[in-house]
């Protein structure tokens, strides 16, 4: 079983390694987006379209394997956790060789004579693509080992050194040498290259052919088929707005790419919260199947499930007045701004994509119904109507709003989700969350805001009176919790 100490102590380690994952993306966005290529061409945002597609490619590459692992891992005993383990390595190993090999038969049988700029894009880099998906599947793939195991510092160490190598072969391939995208997508080779050459032990020693289970295969594809679903919807939510965007939007392509670098400028800024959010989920999941569905771990999940709301609102409403500033400086002892002018709007979307998050954030605490009372066939229900949702509302509000059109739906999608399964989990298993506390927040959160965009006189009483009460409600919630926690 693990215990809030536990939950506590590795959701700060998981914090850390996230949050030097997103300071990597914080550091690269002014590189990436005032460097020119050797042709003289902008790019980042055709690296934000080969980005999206890499992110697909992992999630089709796992396809739900890891939640799959995860659920049979926290349920066996001692005995059969090995065969758990290498039945799932040596799966993956088997996926990632034949994947590879359809994708590169695809690209040859398209062949070069094709008209689509964005399909041109991919075949361009798709040596690149294939080799990050590899690496990366891979080394996730050690980090769910590393979670069930609770090795939440080795986890740490690798993503650091990971972000180390991506950020110097940046440096070097993207302004010494003036690559451009190949040089960014490069660098991201190079990271997930040293990353899984730290997690290589893990991996060989966890492959053992003898104890590969044919049995707990078909188990692990059975849940995964029931999960994979849900990840790839999830996945359409989070990403697809960027092809959806090239898609919809009139004008020529480089137009088009400049809207795409903007808001995914914007969806990086606004992307704070998910330091906490992802540093929650990692240890959340392993927290609520180890400990049940039983009345005193129910109580636990809607404290720890208060205090995180709590947290998400209060870093979603310090990004939202904080970035669009920060944005718009310039490079310290230069001339050159922190974004590229091409990309300038991107602060419009910046407040209505941490909407998306908050309501994320909400969607995860209410989660441990789906595994915990086997409602696993809900999990791709939810998020395919969600995805449903985004794709038509996308479709529809793009064309009027432009990049603000995505970002609503976006924003639109994650609430519905959200209010689907906090609807069904009144019936499966109720997380009654401190509602009055967390509604006045939002309130105050919005009202500050707001102000804050319109710049009315009344905004810094209001930022003043929503500091205060966040520093409450975290007393209140959050530090003597903290306090009885560790006494």
């Amino acid at each position: 079983m693990i215990s809030l100490r536990a939950l506590f102590k590795s959701s700060i380690i998981y914090g850390a390694g996230s949050a030097v994952m997103r300071i990597m993306t914080f550091l690269l966005l002014p590189l990436y987006t005032n460097a020119l290529d050797v042709n003289g061409q902008e790019w980042y945002g055709n690296y934000a379209l080969v980005i999206t597609t890499i992110a697909f490619l992992r999630i089709c590459y796992s396809h739900g394997t890891g939640d799959s692992f995860l659920k049979l891992y926290s349920q066996a005993n001692e005995q059969n956790k090995k065969n758990i383990i290498s039945t799932y390595i040596i799966y993956i190993l088997i996926v990632v060789i034949i994947g590879s090999g359809i994708f590169l038969l695809l690209n040859f049988l398209i062949g070069p004579q094709q008209t689509s700029s964005l399909i041109k894009l991919l075949q361009d880099y798709i040596y690149y693509i294939l080799l990050i998906v590899i690496f990366d599947t891979l080394n996730y793939r050690v980090i769910d080992i590393l979670r069930i195991k609770n090795y939440a510092l080795y986890y740490m160490f690798g993503q650091i050194a990971g972000v180390i190598c991506t950020l110097s072969l940046a440096y070097y391939c993207v302004i010494k040498l003036n690559m451009g995208l190949e040089g960014a997508l490069l660098a991201l080779l190079g990271g997930s290259c040293i990353t899984f050459i730290l997690f290589a032990p893990i991996l060989i020693k966890n492959i053992s052919l003898p104890h590969f289970s044919t049995l707990y295969l078909k188990d692990m594809l059975h849940l995964g088929i029931r999960f994979f679903p849900a990840a790839l919807f999830f996945m359409c939510m989070a990403l697809l707005d960027r092809y959806l965007l090239w898609f919809c939007l009139d004008g020529d392509s480089g137009l088009k790419e400049n809207a795409i670098g903007a808001y995914s400028v914007g969806a990086k800024f606004a992307s704070v919260p998910m330091l906490l959010i992802s540093a929650f989920n990692l240890g959340w999941q392993p927290f609520y199947l180890t400990n049940g569905a039983d009345v005193n771990a129910i109580k636990k999940y809607q404290k720890v499930g208060t205090i995180f709301t709590i947290m998400v609102l209060s870093v979603a409403w310090i990004v939202a007045i904080i970035m669009p500033i920060i944005g718009e400086l310039n490079i310290p002892y230069t001339t050159t701004p922190i974004i590229g002018g091409h990309y300038s709007n991107f602060t419009s979307v910046i407040p209505i994509i941490l909407i998306s998050h908050v309501f994320y954030a909400l969607y995860i605490i209410n989660m441990p119904s789906i595994y915990l009372c086997n409602k696993q066939n809900w999990s791709p229900l939810f998020r395919m109507t969600g995805a449903l949702m985004n794709v038509i509302l996308n479709i529809i509000l793009i064309p009027i709003y432009g990049i603000q059109g995505a970002a609503i739906a976006t924003a639109l999608s994650y609430g519905f989700m959200f209010i689907f399964l906090f609807y069904k989990n009144q019936k499966w298993m109720p997380i009654k969350l401190a509602w009055n506390d967390i509604i006045i927040l939002v309130i105050m959160v919005f009202a500050s805001i707001l102000t804050t965009t319109q710049a009315m006189s009344i905004q810094y009483y209001l930022m003043l009176l929503t500091f205060l009460y966040i520093c409450f409600l975290l007393y209140k919630h959050g530090i003597k919790n903290l306090i009885l926690l560790f006494k």
